[in-house]
């Protein structure tokens, strides 16, 4: 129920849940942040998310209100000659009362970027508001540029995380034709284990700048102290992880944070459960924080995704909230 926010009933069956449920969880972030009812500039609050762009549920019902409905009547007519135009406009109407709706209210909700937009626009925020896809990547990509737009000055407080509300049939049937979706339970970095599992949720942050939030008395859970990211280049195929990509991401994560690796206590890990990008991760690991001295790990290594499984767009934020707790 959004209704407090000013979103009415009528605009949700149509339209993309995602874009509700960020809604909702950006208002609980800023409450819990204390900011929801406090008085703060709002000019300087902006918004970027980790979305997939996919089709998800609204777009799928407009599809349904316009091709696929254009195609159903064609087969109907050829299947049934004998009915009129007045039969067969009578019976279109009835197809389309079986659909969610789909009027000039849901159109801006159909929009991607608009999920970012819709949280601005109600919680009063005049910040930039944008959306990111970058795959699995998508919330800590997000929570590298909103960062940036704090470092640069343009913003005091930035709201960021990731959206993985549904996982239409379509991403099941592209993880099957990679062979990696698991038969059984996820178990990153176990012998046997066989892929990956999909998930959804919606993870939501609040970044500012350390000295201003110590000034202002907020709660902190964590600290970024520096951000890392790289891409593979060419290698084998475009979905095979490669271990040098994986090394340059770590390497610069470190350089820009000035930690030094050995000191580490736990490490957060991407951890599919699939056999090459669990064997290269773990190769990437050893490259930047060395092979294990001893009879016991002195880093303990982990992976969210063994708790709640793959939330694709939204898993980097689940690791981070995970991390900070």
């Amino acid at each position: 129920d959004l209704s407090e926010l000013g979103v009415m009933p009528n605009t949700l069956d149509g339209g993309e849940p995602d874009h509700m449920l960020a809604l909702r969880f950006a208002r609980d972030a800023l409450a819990d942040s204390g900011y929801l009812k406090k008085a703060f500039n709002r000019e300087r609050i902006g918004i970027v998310l980790g979305r997939g762009t996919y089709a998800n549920r609204g777009i799928l019902t407009m599809v349904q209100h316009g091709m696929i409905m254009d195609q159903t009547m064609e087969l109907i007519r050829g299947l049934r000659p004998d009915l009129t135009e007045a039969e067969l406009a009578s019976l279109k109407a009835a197809f389309k009362k079986q659909l969610p709706p789909y009027n000039a209210e849901m159109v801006g909700l159909l929009t991607p970027n608009v999920i970012a937009g819709l949280i601005a626009n109600r919680l009063d925020l005049m910040g930039p508001n944008y959306i990111v896809d970058a795959a699995c990547a998508s919330s800590l990509i997000a929570i590298e540029l909103a960062a940036r737009e704090i470092m640069s000055g343009r913003c005091d407080m930035m709201i960021t995380g990731g959206v993985q509300a549904q996982c239409p049939p379509q991403l099941y049937m592209q993880f099957c034709q990679l062979g990696a979706l698991s038969k059984g339970q996820l178990r990153p970095f176990e012998k046997g284990s066989d892929g990956t599992l999909l998930g959804e949720g919606v993870g939501v942050l609040v970044l500012k700048k350390l000295e201003l939030a110590e000034a202002d008395g907020d709660r902190i859970y964590a600290v970024i102290k520096g951000i890392g990211s790289a891409s593979d280049g060419k290698a084998k195929g475009l979905l095979t992880p490669r271990l040098e990509g994986e090394i340059l991401a770590l390497k610069r994560a470190y350089e820009s944070s000035g930690i030094d690796p050995t000191t580490i206590g736990l490490i957060e890990a991407h951890g599919t459960g699939t056999r090459v990008g669990d064997r290269t991760e773990i190769e990437s690991l050893t490259a930047c924080f060395g092979p294990r001295t001893g009879d016991l790990p002195t880093i303990a290594l982990g992976s969210v995704k063994s708790m709640i499984s793959h939330c694709l767009p939204a898993a980097g934020s689940a690791s981070i909230i995970k991390t900070a707790l």
